[in-house]
């Protein structure tokens, strides 16, 4: 009996040690003519919606930083991720890749700024590697036109207060890359 509950108490902490908390995903949709809106679905034709092409670019100060690298790895995994089981071709623009002739989303991220945590920095160091936090606007556009489909900008943030099992920036870009990959292909 007291090895069952041993390994049930084990069970559970590692469950609530590794599981993590959501990021905090905060979002702001913009119409054409530059005005903030409610947020509403961007309007991504059905022929465009089988390809998406990442460009990333930023700010001195996101681009200037040492972690950029790692924040542009961060995007590009989880849009690969993201993109396969919701049925679209991912092309890689910030790693060379050019795009292929054909109908497809153009996802033009500007990163304004971020503060890069790694998940084992959060569980090493804890409340000392400070918040977690990314600023990004998307910019959906058509590949063949340029046609601009729609812009969204994304604030995510977690607290260090949460200790270990605040969001790190791998979950803040899952977030972000998950509701992209939402607006262009909702199904």
């Amino acid at each position: 009996m007291q090895r069952r509950l041993l390994q049930i108490l084990i069970v559970s902490a590692s469950t609530v040690l590794f599981g993590g908390c959501a990021a905090t995903l905060q979002t702001q949709d913009h119409a054409s003519s530059g005005e903030i809106t409610s947020e509403t679905r961007i309007a991504v034709p059905p022929a465009s919606a089988h390809t998406v092409v990442l460009r990333m670019t930023g700010s001195k100060v996101a681009t200037g930083s040492s972690d950029w690298p790692r924040v542009q790895t961060e995007w590009r995994e989880a849009m690969a991720g993201a993109s396969n089981p919701a049925g679209l071709s991912f092309i890689d623009e910030t790693a060379g890749s050019e795009i292929r002739s054909g109908a497809g989303t153009i996802v033009d991220v500007y990163v304004d700024d971020y503060h890069f945590v790694s998940q084992g920095a959060r569980i090493a160091f804890g409340i000392m590697t400070g918040n977690a936090f990314m600023q990004a606007k998307v910019t959906f556009r058509d590949v063949q036109s340029g046609q601009v489909f729609g812009e969204r900008s994304y604030n995510t943030k977690s607290s260090a207060w949460q200790g270990i099992f605040a969001p790190t920036t791998d979950r803040q870009t899952r977030a972000i890359v998950a509701d992209v990959v939402k607006q262009i292909n909702p199904h």
